[in-house]
């Protein structure tokens, strides 16, 4: 991403020009509002008119109000956004005389005039791409900054001089929609930047849906945000392929997924399936937290795959030592272990993603091989006996004379009985079944032993179980539909255009069991291990990707290095990786301590984003025996001062203590909205202000520690403050200014944009 270029000085408005181009613009506001919602009225009309009808008893007549229903609904709901600050945000004055605004969604008015253009349709791509240097057609370019249905302020940019003044355009100015964006304190939610996105940033929301897309930058350069807009551009794109077989979003945490859920919503558009990675577990399982990085990075090893595969034979209960059989007077005894010899055979060939081949598939196919196990052993005794059988079992009645045997009955729920992930996972973690045994040649000694300990120190299961928790589901499967019943009156005569019984239901992307999404985002890449990307991979395997990341953020040890190797992962070969590298959320003050950061994890300084913000307060680093008291102290001070959000961000070891320290101030203060976090869950957040409390613990507690840290002091829009031991150091302590409780709300800068302190000139 480049930053904003300059452009020539605008000339001085005539008097009174600002005050008629915000009166024209409100008017047309309020007509686009009024069309709007009429057309919201009447969709939603229509909707309870075709839920209501119950005329038609044929499966044509229902299947069509199905249809005229799920068509009112996505239209009503195509028109509802939420509490959204902008309708419409721009209109281009073109150089040959015509002019468009531009907002979240198509206008038509009664007479089929166009009164608002899709930002995403091409038409409205010169809003966002044109330039001085290249002005796609545009005289000028006006951006609105509106709260719902009022404008409050616009702003004159001229891209072609000439054709501005040979059509007598008037230019007014204001306060700019990027800044006024930068400006805005941040809330509990992520904001679209849809009026406000830059060209760069437009190149790849508007990218085909190919391959393998990496959005790749450093912390505030909009990457996730990006890829949200274009997740909304691929549905208006292609609403069939993308609409009809679901759009996934996955992130790192249960906290970012509410951050960003609010996003594709205001731009219209509520079909994506947004889930935190947790949420890839089998429903009905508990997630909580993350292993320590090198735990993480055994249990996510591709090594596991084979182990996973080892443990649904061994989960499987022992069989009874014999198993007494009995058909036409004669009784065989069959021993458990032939039959252990049977489930070997079938267990062989249970493979998971593979049509017709996982465990709950094959349940039929054990069924028949264990009844032909029987048959051949009562047939031998049977034969033993002097006896002719038949040398076929079929038509003999020999398996429903099984299937009322009680002995059986028993040997069958034992030979091939119905699990379910968890189970089989937990005979593992809890000890019934060796690791050494499953492992010994796959996984080295000592991360065998490791992972032993984890897991019994384990109090429940954590995200990096999910990857192996989904790869047995994959081996269980789902068991099969049972087929329809055809019906034997059927005359074999058909209406023409009835759709008849063969139409498929409507797809339900939101089902845990789905995996056919056509398009699958994945957010903070960088931490997923190769077995979470395969549980992630089995969503799609058909889909296009997007891949959003920071290899500098990585909280892992392990986990492949380079965007390609991820591609491979996914099993694509194509892949196109754009880098994003303005940092729009964090002032210029906190980069610099930033940068040193980032050296110290290993990284080159100058590969993070630079920041186009300037005129913060410097970092600030408070001292103290009592960190818990000091912690509270400032958040009291804070509260009091600020209109924003606050995070306090500890090392996993303080953030019990921590949390409940901030609880019990907040018994008597307002910091019920305060932020208490670990690095990790921290990620992909953005606060105005940022408490780091004891940094060279979270830099010491983790392989990837100072990754962490980094992760950490690039949270805040505004103000960054340590919270440390009396003698601690951490990387890029000398860019702070050390001070005491009660002296830490001095020196913030402010300005005359918004008045909150917010420091909000472009560098």
């Amino acid at each position: 991403m480049t930053v904003p270029e300059s452009t020539p000085s605008p000339p001085v408005p005539p008097p009174g020009a600002k005050r008629r181009a915000l009166a024209e613009e409100q008017a047309h506001l309020a007509r686009i509002h009024d069309r709007v919602e009429e057309l919201r009225e009447r969709a939603d009309a229509r909707l309870a008119a075709a839920v209501a009808d119950r005329s038609g008893s044929t499966f044509q007549a229902r299947f069509e109000r199905d249809v005229t229903a799920h068509h009112h609904a996505a239209r009503a709901a195509r028109y509802t956004f939420g509490d959204v600050e902008s309708l419409a945000f721009g209109r281009l004055d073109l150089a040959d005389g015509d002019h468009l605004h531009i907002g979240r969604v198509s206008v038509v008015d009664e007479d089929g005039e166009v009164m608002l253009v899709d930002w995403r349709a091409p038409a409205a791509a010169s809003f966002y791409q044109a330039t001085a240097a290249n002005p796609h057609g545009v005289a000028r370019r006006r951006t609105l900054t509106t709260r719902g249905r009022e404008l409050l302020d616009l702003d004159d940019e001229v891209l072609d001089h000439e054709a501005a003044e040979r059509l007598g355009l008037e230019v007014v100015t204001g306060q700019g929609a990027l800044l006024a964006a930068l400006a805005r304190s941040r809330s509990s939610r992520m904001r679209d930047i849809v009026a406000t996105i830059q060209a760069d940033q437009d190149r790849i929301v508007r990218s085909p849906a190919t391959g393998t897309l990496v959005v790749a930058g450093g912390p505030g350069t909009g990457k996730t945000v990006v890829a949200l807009h274009r997740v909304a551009y691929l549905l208006y794109q292609d609403r069939e392929r993308f609409e009809g077989r679901g759009v996934l979003v996955v992130g790192p945490s249960r906290a970012f997924a509410e951050y960003t859920s609010r996003v594709l919503p205001a731009l219209g558009e509520d079909r994506a399936v947004q889930r935190p990675l947790e949420a890839l577990a089998p429903p009905g399982v508990a997630v909580r937290g993350w292993d320590r990085s090198a735990i993480g990075a055994i249990k996510g090893d591709l090594a596991m795959v084979e182990v996973c595969r080892r443990l649904l034979r061994h989960a499987l209960p022992p069989l009874p030592p014999t198993t007494r059989v009995s058909f036409e007077g004669t009784t065989a005894q069959v021993r458990g272990e032939d039959l252990l010899t049977v489930r070997a055979r079938l267990l062989e060939k249970v493979r998971p993603d593979r049509s017709g081949a996982s465990y709950l598939e094959r349940t039929g196919a054990a069924r028949d091989a264990l009844n032909a196990a029987l048959w051949r052993a009562w047939r031998k005794v049977h034969v033993a006996a002097g006896r002719r059988p038949p040398e076929e079992r079929a038509g003999t009645g020999f398996d429903a004379a099984m299937d009322e045997a009680a002995e059986v009955t028993m040997l069958r729920r034992c030979f091939w009985p119905e699990l379910d992930a968890e189970q089989v996972l937990a005979t593992l973690a809890n000890g019934e079944v060796p690791l050494e045994d499953l492992a010994g040649d796959q996984l080295a000694a000592d991360a065998v032993a490791a992972l032993r300990a984890a897991w019994d120190a384990a109090e429940g299961w954590t995200i990096d179980d999910v990857a192996l928790l989904d790869e047995i589901d994959a081996l269980l499967g789902q068991e099969p539909e049972p087929e329809p019943e055809v019906a034997t009156d059927d005359p074999g005569i058909r209406v023409t255009g009835d759709p008849g019984p063969e139409v498929s239901p409507p797809v339900d992307v939101e089902a845990p069991t789905y995996r056919d999404f056509a398009h699958v985002v994945v957010d903070e890449a960088q931490d997923l291990t190769p077995m979470q990307w395969r549980a992630v991979a089995r969503r799609g395997p058909y889909a296009s990707w997007t891949v959003v990341g920071d290899l500098a953020q990585r909280s892992r040890v392990a986990e492949p290095s380079t965007w390609e190797e991820i591609a491979g992962l996914i099993g694509r070969r194509r892949v196109t990786i754009e880098r994003l590298t303005v940092n729009y959320r964090t002032p210029v003050e906190i980069v610099q301590l930033a940068r040193e950061v980032l050296a110290a994890a290993g990284h080159d300084p100058d590969s993070a984003p630079t920041s186009v913000r300037e005129g913060g307060a410097p970092p600030q680093v408070v001292r103290t025996d009592h960190l818990e008291d000091t912690v509270t102290t400032l958040l009291r001070e804070t509260v009091a001062s600020l209109d924003g959000t606050i995070a306090v961000i500890v090392p996993l070891s303080l953030l019990t203590d921590v949390q409940a320290a901030v609880d019990t101030a907040a018994v008597d203060d307002d910091l019920r909205e305060v932020r208490v976090l670990d690095p990790r869950t921290a990620k992909g957040l953005e606060f105005d202000e940022v408490l780091v409390v004891a940094p060279d613990r979270i830099v010491a507690e983790d392989d990837v520690g100072t990754h962490q840290l980094y992760v950490a002091v690039t949270r805040a829009t505004r103000r960054l403050r340590f919270v440390t031991d009396p003698d601690a150091t951490f990387p890029g302590l000398h860019h702070c200014t050390e001070v005491a409780p009660g002296e830490t709300s001095a020196g913030v800068a402010t300005d005359d944009v918004g008045g909150n302190g917010t420091p909000t000139r472009l560098t």
